[in-house]
């Protein structure tokens, strides 16, 4: 999940950044930046982008620094390949996901099955994220770096505002008495606890602590949005202007 930034752009900026140099053709040079990737996204979730070097990810990989240069003229330019690389991995998982939910909702509509539950929902929005995370470790590190470069916000400004309207139509259709502007909200605040909540449990709690602070970033969520979607109405005691 995303954070909010002056400097995240729409989601039809994401694909400006700018990919390999040499687009590889064989078999044997599209194995090699693949590792090349891979290593990249594993030093920084050892150490964060102030460890990597192209050094480092020749190494790594188990390539040469020249192999590196081949693909890439800097390391910003290898970094947002990297970033692009998970941005792209992350949208069928998600579409997955968006599918599962929807079909869920569309049952409920035609009255085939009972609404699922609040903490569903929740598990829908944070399950990907957990999973996605085990096989690319990098995500956190290399998209939400603070001292990241221009087109790494591209890419997480696309990767929020996907967020955000992926969570909107699920309240849409769990909760379809909630004006716009108050799904809006409701998803943004979603969005953003969620995605710093699970980016500190991943980066700096240890393994054997992270299921059960999951379970915690779970119970906040599903407290925050129970009250709004339990029933065909306002929160109880909640000001008017809150209402909209």
């Amino acid at each position: 999940m995303t954070p909010s930034s002056a400097g995240d752009a729409e989601p039809s900026d994401v694909g400006s950044a700018r990919g390999p140099r040499r687009v590889p053709t064989q078999r044997r040079s599209r194995e090699r930046l693949a590792r090349i990737l891979h290593a990249a996204g594993e030093l920084c979730a050892d150490g964060g982008l102030d460890a990597l070097t192209m050094e480092a990810i020749a190494q790594r990989a188990g390539t040469s620094i020249g192999s590196l240069y081949q693909f890439f003229p800097n390391q910003d330019t290898l970094v947002a390949a990297v970033a692009q690389r998970y941005v792209a991995d992350l949208e069928p998982l998600l579409a997955e996901s968006d599918a599962a939910a929807s079909d869920s909702a569309a049952s409920h509509s035609a009255g085939a099955a009972p609404a699922p539950p609040i903490d569903a929902l929740v598990d829908a929005v944070l399950e990907p994220f957990v999973r996605f995370h085990r096989t690319h470790p990098g995500y956190f590190a290399i998209l939400f770096a603070p001292q990241g470069s221009a087109a790494l916000a591209r890419l997480r400004g696309g990767v929020r505002q996907r967020l955000v309207r992926r969570v909107e139509t699920l309240l849409a259709e769990r909760a379809p008495h909630l004006t716009p502007a108050k799904r809006r909200r409701l998803a943004l605040t979603a969005v953003e606890a969620g995605r710093a909540l699970l980016q500190y449990t991943e980066q700096s709690v240890p393994a054997g602590a992270r299921r059960a602070m999951r379970t915690e970033l779970r119970d906040m969520l599903v407290a925050y949005l129970a009250p709004w979607l339990e029933r065909p109405g306002a929160r109880q005691g909640a000001p008017a202007a809150e209402r909209r």
